[in-house]
C-alpha cells in the first residue's frame, strides 16, 4: 500500500511539474500592410481574376487554422489605409470590417492610418463597430491627449493583455516617427522616444503578469532588429513598414541573453505568417514557424469571397469596370523595388520608367520624376485591368474624384533639377548627388527644365524642411482632373502591350568620391585663438545637408552679426569672426541647423551655443 501511494504520489508530483513547465501552446498568425488590396492581385487567369493573394484566401487559412487548433491569436501590423479602390470607396470600413469578422485580436496602427488626418481614422472606426467591439488597435507612442484626437482611445490603446489558454499575452506597438513628416496626424504626435517607450511598456506588461511580450513594430524591420538587440524582454517583434517577408523568424540576442523572434509577411494579403510556440515559466520556446504563400492552391473561402465581388460591384458602379474589363497587357513582370541598393550602377525600376513615361506621354514634358516611396505595387505579367493600374500609384487620395494623386507640372532650373544622376550610398540622405545629366546632355545649371510628377511630391519639394533645402517652383500647373491612375490607365489602353525596361536613369557610384569621409555627428567646435583680437575662427560640422545660421550675441542677448545664414551640405567648415568695431568683453556665438535630420533618422533643429572673450 506503502508503494502504491509514492508511485501515485510520484506520478502526480511528475505531472504538476509539467503543467508548471509548459503553460500551453499558441498558434500566432500574423499580416501587414494590406493596404485594403482584398482582391486577389496578379497575374490574372483568362477571367482576369488574380492568383495570388486577397482576403478570401487569407479568410481560408484562419478559419482552418482555429477549426484545428486551439489559442490561436490573429494580429495585423498596421497599413490598412490607402493603396486599392477599396479603401477609396469605402475609407477602410470594409477592411476593418472583415477583419472583425474574421476574429483579429488586435492591429498596429500604421503610419497611413494617419494619410487623411486622424479624424478620417476615427470616422471609419465608428463606422465599422462601435468601442468595446471588433478588435482593438495598438499605439504606443501615439499622443492622443489633444482633445482633437481623444475620441480615438475608444478604439486606439497604448497596450493591451489577452488570456490565450493558460497565457497572459501582452501586446504594445511603436510606430515610424516619420509619420510625423509624411503623413497628416495632426494632434496625434508620435513620439520619436522608440527606447523609452518600449522599456515603459515592457515594465507596464511585466507588473501586470504577463507571460509572454509581443510587439505589434511599425518601424521596420531593420529598426526592429537594432530594437530587440538593445531593449531586453520582448519575446515576439511582429514586423510591418517595410513589406519585406522573413521565411524563417530573425532571431535577436538581447542584452540579457534572451532571444527575440522578429517575423515580417510581406504585403498586400500576399502571404500568412503562421508561428508555433510553447510558453513556460522558464520562456518561450518556438515550435514551428511558415510563411503560407497565399496562391493559387489556397481557395478562397466562398462567404467572403461573394462579399468581396459585392463591394466590387459597388466600386465599379461608382468607378466603371476597373476590375472586369481588360485594358491592356504586359509582356513581363515590371519590378518595383530596387533590388541592387547596396551596389554600384543602374537603381532605375521597370515600374519607375513605365509611371515617368505616362507623366512625359500625357503632358509631353521632357523629364517625369517619381520616387520609390511613391509607387506601391508591381505589374504582374499577363492580362491588365484598370485595378493593376491603381495599385501601382495607390498611395494617394484626393478630395475631387478620390482616385489618388494628381499630377503637376512645373519648371525647375538645372541647379534644382534632379534627373539622371550619380551620387554615394555611404553620404547621408539630400548629400549624395555627384553628376547630373538630361538625355544624356550634362544638365545645364542656368536652364529651365519642364517636369511632370504628381501633386504629394510637389508638396514634398516645395518644403524645406523634407528635402533638407530651398527649391525654386516655377509655373506649377495642377491637373485637377487627371489623376495619376487615370494617366497610367489611358497610357495602357494607348500602348495596349507595355514591356519592363531598366535603362540606368538613376546611378550609383561610388568610386566618384570614396575617399571623403563626411561627419557622423552635430558638432560645434571652441573658437581659436580664444582669448583673441581682433579676430578668431569658428569651426562646425554637420552629418547631412540643412541650413545653417552661425550669430553672434552680447553678453545682454543682443545679436551683434551673423557669420552664416545659407544652405550648406553635409561636411565640416570654419569661418572667421572679425570684432574690430566690438568692445572688449565676453561674447557668445550660436549655430542654428534648421531641421536637420540626425544619422539616426530623427528629424530636429539642432542648437549649440558657445562663449568667448574678446580682449583688446
Amino acid at each position: 500500500m506503502f508503494k502504491s501511494f509514492f508511485y501515485c504520489f510520484f506520478l502526480i508530483t511528475i505531472f504538476s511539474t509539467i503543467i508548471l513547465a509548459q503553460m500551453d501552446t499558441i498558434t500566432i498568425l500574423h499580416v501587414n500592410d494590406s493596404h485594403s488590396t482584398l482582391e486577389a492581385i496578379g497575374p490574372r487567369d483568362a477571367n482576369l481574376e488574380g492568383t495570388q493573394g486577397g482576403i478570401s484566401r487569407a479568410a481560408t487559412v484562419i478559419g482552418m487554422t482555429k477549426m484545428t487548433e486551439q489559442n490561436v491569436l490573429t494580429l495585423h501590423g498596421g497599413d490598412v489605409f490607402i493603396g486599392d479602390f477599396f479603401f477609396n470607396k469605402f475609407l477602410g470600413v470594409a477592411e476593418f470590417q472583415l477583419m472583425a469578422s474574421l476574429g483579429f485580436d488586435a492591429m498596429a496602427v500604421g503610419n497611413h492610418e494617419f494619410d487623411l488626418t486622424p479624424a478620417y481614422l476615427d470616422t471609419a472606426l465608428r463606422n465599422s463597430f462601435p468601442p468595446g467591439y471588433g478588435f482593438p488597435l495598438i499605439s504606443s507612442n501615439v499622443n492622443l491627449d489633444d482633445p482633437t484626437v481623444q475620441p480615438l482611445k475608444d478604439y486606439i490603446f497604448p497596450f493591451i493583455t489577452k488570456q490565450v489558454g493558460n497565457v497572459k499575452v501582452g501586446m504594445f506597438s511603436l510606430l515610424t516617427p516619420e509619420t510625423n513628416l509624411f503623413s497628416q496626424p495632426d494632434s496625434a504626435k508620435v513620439s520619436d522616444d522608440i527606447a523609452g517607450t518600449a522599456l515603459v511598456m515592457i515594465d507596464t506588461l511585466n507588473s501586470l503578469g504577463c507571460d509572454l511580450i509581443i510587439c505589434l513594430s511599425h518601424l521596420g524591420i531593420f529598426y526592429d532588429q537594432d530594437l530587440a538587440a538593445n531593449i531586453p524582454g520582448i519575446n515576439i517583434i511582429i514586423s510591418a513598414h517595410d513589406h519585406l517577408r522573413t521565411d524563417q523568424p530573425v532571431e535577436i540576442t538581447d542584452p540579457l541573453g534572451g532571444t527575440t523572434y522578429i517575423v515580417q509577411a510581406d504585403a498586400f494579403y500576399k502571404c500568412i505568417g503562421k508561428m508555433k510556440i510553447a510558453v513556460s515559466q522558464s520562456g518561450m520556446e518556438l515550435i514551428d514557424y511558415s510563411l503560407i504563400n497565399l496562391d493559387e492552391t489556397i481557395p478562397e473561402e466562398p462567404t467572403v469571397k461573394a462579399t468581396i465581388d459585392g463591394l466590387i460591384a459597388e466600386i465599379e458602379n461608382t468607378w466603371g469596370p476597373v476590375y472586369s474589363q481588360q485594358i491592356g497587357t504586359a509582356t513581363d513582370f515590371f519590378e518595383e523595388v530596387a533590388t541592387n541598393l547596396g551596389e554600384n550602377g543602374p537603381h532605375d525600376t521597370p515600374i519607375g520608367n513605365f509611371v515617368t513615361d505616362a507623366y512625359r506621354w500625357k503632358t509631353g514634358t521632357e523629364i517625369g520624376i517619381t520616387v520609390g516611396g511613391s509607387t506601391a505595387q508591381p505589374i504582374y505579367q499577363g492580362p491588365l485591368v484598370g485595378a493593376d493600374a491603381f495599385r501601382v500609384v495607390g498611395y494617394g487620395f484626393n478630395e475631387v474624384n478620390g482616385l489618388g494623386f494628381r499630377i503637376v507640372k512645373f519648371k525647375l532650373t538645372g541647379a534644382d533639377l534632379i534627373a539622371k544622376y550619380y551620387y554615394n550610398l555611404a553620404r547621408p540622405s539630400f548629400s549624395r548627388i555627384e553628376y547630373v545629366e538630361v538625355g544624356g546632355i550634362p544638365i545645364d545649371l542656368q536652364q529651365e527644365y519642364y517636369i511632370t510628377t504628381n501633386e504629394f511630391l510637389l508638396f514634398a519639394l516645395s518644403d524645406p524642411s523634407i528635402i533638407g533645402t530651398s527649391i525654386n517652383i516655377i509655373d506649377p500647373y495642377l491637373f485637377a482632373d487627371s489623376s495619376e491612375f487615370q494617366v497610367l490607365s489611358e497610357y495602357i489602353i494607348n500602348q495596349q502591350a507595355i514591356s519592363p525596361e531598366y535603362r540606368g536613369s538613376v546611378i550609383a557610384d561610388i568610386k566618384v568620391i570614396e575617399n571623403i569621409e563626411l561627419p557622423t555627428d552635430f558638432k560645434l567646435g571652441q573658437n581659436y585663438p580664444n582669448p583673441f583680437n581682433p579676430s578668431t575662427k569658428i569651426s562646425w560640422q554637420s552629418p547631412v545637408g540643412s541650413w545653417q545660421t552661425i550669430k553672434i550675441y552680447d553678453v545682454l542677448g543682443n545679436e551683434v552679426g551673423t557669420l552664416v545664414n545659407e544652405y550648406k551640405s553635409a561636411g565640416s567648415y570654419e569661418v572667421e569672426f572679425n570684432a574690430s568695431p566690438l568692445p572688449s568683453g565676453v561674447y557668445f556665438y550660436q549655430l542654428l541647423i534648421s531641421a536637420g535630420r540626425s544619422p539616426d533618422g530623427k528629424t530636429e533643429n539642432y542648437i549649440e551655443t558657445k562663449k568667448m572673450l574678446m580682449l583688446k
